[in-house]
């Protein structure tokens, strides 16, 4: 009664009790759980304190929007909706989005929803009497374009692995064979004429060739230890986002033993503990090694593709929707889900729309506060603070994958393990989205192919974690750098948490990728990267979504790409 008198007050001048019915319609919506999906059977139910139950009642709760946040776009006359045909004919699914026109979505609700075109007063939608009137000739479906997905994940999932105690050393082992075995293969095309040695067969004087592993010594670098030193307060303070300080060195290591380098040519602020590399010169009388000369293993081999020959076709990328913070923008999110579904703009959009193939959610969707994360007991007031994000990102994600296929990769800030590679979400957290074959829950680091081009990326840990220990001009840089050292995450698992493999490197990347990615960075960058045997890298930085509203495009034909930003600001 309070919510019909509360309606009834802000809008006096509708009379009618259709008008009334569907007002009281919307308003009622706000205090229903916002769902994507309806049952036709419990909407009944649901109605039964409201009498008489009209068609045009229970007509405009069908075609009321999936989230209460976007209530002024419908009241205001602004708004369209759509109905779906879901899996049965009993579901239906509902989506939003503000536009002007209803012509082209006359078909559909003759099919789907069989109730007269009198069911929309035009006091609340005083265009879409007119458009539905439109000629029939005038109204096209758009059919969307489909890829040939493959996913490649294997390697990260871990499935029989069991940890036994087993230490890190394992991992280290494993990589330098691998790579030492490739830098082998390129050292007579390098430095024909000089002898390979380990560092224990070192010779004063004598030049030759070393291979092995970087160790970085940083002075500043955070240890648990200084936790309990007696001295800590006499340490000075650390800027929390780079340990890099000039007094750092390097140190190769192999299995026989460890040596000091020195020389002009490496700076230590350029590279991280982990990597892989060859080095020309000779042992000084202090038992360093005097580098002259560097080999990485550069840009792996990459499987040529004829990009010319192909058509039309997008994948969005997202990261950082941060969903259930403080930041985060439902009607921002939600403008982003219409636009690649087609729900928004003219003709020209919703054509270029329905080229969409693939939506990447790259990380950390949603934030549960720190405090709920403590490990004690959580007070059933806080049950639902802690289970609303996910239930949120379910609701969205169900409308995504009605449309299209869409991966989903876990994040730092995500309820999945920790330590890399870091397991798919499990699908029970999304009982809406999961029951659609094109819902897809990825590990991170994430690698799949769409129509032969290979796709690579994480969620940011391996690229956040190099800004901290190492330098460079941009985050770009440190992607190209990552490849050339032929290793996604080269500081696991000296600072980056990983799992302990024992036979196996997962991190080793041995197929040059046509696709480079990285969600949650602070701004949008992307740039072609071009290999001495041709390859060609497309390197992109995705932007945190809750912060700037930007989402990334790339065309497949081309390996361009673009942003689409979604302000929702009302400043002037």
């Amino acid at each position: 009664m309070v919510l019909k008198s509360l309606c009834f007050f802000c809008f006096p001048a509708m009379r009618t009790e259709e008008e009334k019915d569907h007002l009281l319609c919307f308003a009622y919506r706000i205090l229903l759980l916002p769902t994507i999906a309806v049952h036709v059977p419990p909407l009944f139910r649901l109605l039964e304190p409201i009498n008489p139950i009209s068609p045009a009642l229970v007509s405009s709760l069908l075609l009321s929007p999936p989230l209460p946040a976007l209530l002024p776009y419908v009241l205001s006359g602004s708004g369209f909706c759509r109905l779906r045909k879901a899996a049965s004919f009993t579901r239906l699914s509902v989506s939003l989005g503000p536009c002007t026109s209803f012509g082209y979505l006359k078909e559909e609700l003759r099919d789907i929803a069989p109730f007269p075109t009198s069911c929309f007063p035009s006091s609340l939608f005083p265009t879409m009497g007119a458009d539905v009137e439109m000629n029939e000739a005038s109204s096209k479906l758009f059919e969307r374009e489909k890829a040939i997905y493959n996913n490649l994940d294997e390697r990260f999932e871990i499935h029989k692995e069991k940890y036994k105690g087993q230490q890190y050393s394992h991992i280290y082992f494993s990589r330098l064979h691998h790579m030492r075995n490739l830098l082998y293969s390129l050292v007579p095309n390098w430095k024909p004429n000089l002898p390979v040695k380990t560092i224990l067969g070192l010779e004063e004087g004598k030049e030759c060739i070393i291979v092995g592993t970087i160790y970085k010594h940083m002075k500043l670098k955070p240890s648990i230890l200084d936790e309990y030193s007696k001295e800590r307060s006499k340490v000075p303070l650390v800027k929390p986002h780079n340990f890099v300080h000039p007094d750092d060195h390097l140190i190769l290591e192999d299995e026989s033993g460890r040596v000091t380098l020195t020389g002009s040519l490496l700076d230590p602020s350029a590279f991280v503990t982990g990597i892989v590399v060859a080095l020309h010169g000779k042992e000084t009388s202090e038992g360093d090694f005097f580098v002259e000369d560097m080999l990485e293993a550069g840009i792996p081999p990459q499987t040529e593709l004829p990009l010319s020959s192909r058509e039309d076709k997008y994948v969005v990328f997202v990261s950082g929707l941060s969903i259930g913070s403080s930041i985060f923008n439902p009607l921002q999110f939600q403008l982003l889900v219409d636009h690649i579904t087609g729900h928004l703009g003219d003709r020209n959009e919703q054509s270029i729309a329905s080229q969409i193939v693939h939506v990447v959610v790259a990380g950390n969707s949603v934030q549960i506060p720190q405090v709920l994360l403590s490990g004690h007991t959580i007070a059933p007031r806080d049950q639902s603070t802690l289970t609303e994000p996910i239930k949120e990102l379910d609701i969205l994600l169900n409308q995504l994958v009605a449309a299209m296929p869409v991966d989903i990769m876990p994040g730092p800030n995500d309820p999945a393990n920790f330590s890399l590679p870091q397991q798919p979400l499990n699908r029970c957290l999304f009982p809406g989205a999961s029951a659609y074959n094109t819902f897809m829950s990825c590990t991170n680091p994430h690698q799949f192919e769409l129509d032969d081009i290979l796709f690579l990326g994480t969620s940011g840990q391996n690229i956040d974690d190099l800004f901290k220990y190492s330098e460079a001009k941009n985050r770009l840089e440190f992607l190209e750098k990552t490849l050339k050292w032929r290793h996604l995450v080269p500081t696991a698992p000296n600072t980056v948490g990983c799992y302990p493999f024992t036979d196996r490197d997962p991190f080793l990347i041995e197929s040059c990728p046509h696709v480079y990615f990285i969600g949650n960075q602070d701004k949008y960058e992307t740039t072609l990267v071009q290999g001495p045997e041709k390859q060609l890298v497309r390197l992109i930085c995705i932007p945190k979504f809750c912060e700037t509203g930007n989402a990334v495009v790339l065309n497949l034909r081309n390996l361009e790409c673009h942003t689409l930003s979604f302000p929702t600001s009302l400043d002037l």
